[in-house]
């Protein structure tokens, strides 16, 4: 190995072989493997849709809690409930199922206004299942491969070995660059193909190749990764 190159692959290992924060379970680590950077996703855009949502199962609440015989009142209130379904793919529609009919009968019985708790629980459900699926889901660069740690009841990982990556790209929508967050794409074997499973944070798709979401500085860690993944190495010795 010439000097230029030693000092090229030192200065990475030095960079790069601390980690700021722990999020990868280390038991999955193999003996010996270190870690050289770990993240997850952005704590802000993957919970925004679940706090909106129980936001608005708890105006609903307040509206129905305060009804007052008006079709106005449950007129919004029905509304509201309606508003509930984009939000969650799962509990959206139930959710905006239970508000309407609590709407309707606190309409003919104000005494049902209990009922509420119905619709606000199913708001509030996805907020807690986003948020352990966010707590256990990690993006992680070892010395040996790429980690994707994901999952609730069931945690999983999807790894790919580092002579396996053929690209890693960095994309910012527009809205994501206004908050400083994007996706990382890691190719493993031409395009990226169909996605074939989806979790909070990562997309599986056909081909191998994963995609992080929402993740902090999506260029400075593209830059990284690519710079650990590509970094040179020793010529053999004649």
């Amino acid at each position: 190995m010439d000097e230029t190159t030693r000092e090229t692959t030192e200065t990475i290992s030095e960079r790069t072989e601390v980690p700021a924060k722990t999020v990868l379970d280390r038991k999955h680590l193999l003996q010996g493997e270190k870690v050289i950077w770990e993240s997850r996703p952005a704590w802000t855009l993957v919970m925004l849709r679940p706090i909106l949502m129980l936001v608005v199962a708890l105006i609903f609440a307040s509206i129905i809690l305060t009804y007052d015989g008006s079709l106005l009142y449950l007129v919004i209130a029905l509304v509201l409930a309606a508003l509930l379904i984009p939000f969650d793919r799962r509990l959206g529609i139930p959710a905006a199922i239970a508000g309407a009919a609590v709407a309707i009968l606190v309409s003919l019985d104000r005494s049902l206004a209990v009922l509420v708790f119905i619709p606000v629980v199913l708001g509030a459900v996805p907020l807690i299942m986003t948020y352990m699926y966010w707590r256990h889901t990690a993006f992680a660069l070892t010395d040996r491969r790429i980690i994707s740690q994901y999952g609730f009841l069931n945690v999983q990982y999807n790894d790919t070995g580092l002579d396996k990556v053929q690209n890693i790209s960095a994309n910012q929508r527009l809205l994501e660059r206004l908050f400083g967050f994007g996706d990382i794409a890691i190719v493993t074997a031409g395009e990226l193909g169909r996605a074939v499973r989806r979790q909070p944070g990562v997309r599986l798709h056909s081909s191998g190749g994963v995609v992080w979401e929402n993740v902090p500085q999506p260029f400075e860690v593209q830059k990284r990764l690519s710079g650990y993944v590509y970094r040179p190495v020793a010529s053999p010795r004649a």
